[in-house]
């Protein structure tokens, strides 16, 4: 056999690549915001859902303290299992995935859904999400929502009808 033959026997051999898969741009966070309490002047934590596309500051502010302030992301860690299960599953673990982005790809997985919707929860609903202080993962599908949390809050279904 020729130089060619072996290449390109090779190349036949070849797994595919694994498809291209970013985090969302827009996500649901939480952060840990230390500042002073206006009334006692005493450092206090506040635990603030917010998106990411809004600005630090502008989740500071909100938090009614003043500053000097402290930040910190706090997300929940993927966990064992989920890793375990993902591994089992085929579901590619990213940098910067949370306990909540695992579940909504395992579970997408398990219902042979497409793992990495086109598109993602439109801002509309995830700031009503944040309003309701509900840590969900951007990459849960407006099915998702309507299956598991219409009922349980009446506003989401009219605001699920406008963004589809």
């Amino acid at each position: 056999m020729g130089f060619f033959s072996r290449i390109f026997s090779r190349q036949a051999e070849a797994e595919p690549a694994a498809p291209i898969v970013k985090l969302p741009n827009d996500r649901i966070l939480r952060y840990k915001i230390t500042g002073k309490n206006p009334g006692t002047r005493r450092r206090n934590t506040r635990r603030v859902l917010c998106g990411s596309w809004e600005a630090i500051s502008d989740v500071e502010a909100r938090t009614g303290l003043l500053p000097p302030f402290t930040h910190e992301l706090e997300m929940p860690e993927v966990t064992e299992a989920q890793l375990e299960l993902m591994k089992k599953l085929g579901v590619p673990m990213l940098d910067g995935m949370y306990r909540a982005d695992a579940s909504a790809l395992i579970q997408h997985a398990l219902d042979e859904k497409p793992l990495f919707p086109d598109r993602g929860l439109p801002r509309p609903i995830l700031q009503f999400l944040i309003d309701n202080k509900l840590l969900l993962s951007s990459w849960l599908t407006l099915s998702d929502l309507e299956d598991e949390l219409v009922e349980s809050f009446p506003g989401l279904r009219a605001l699920i009808k406008n963004c589809k």
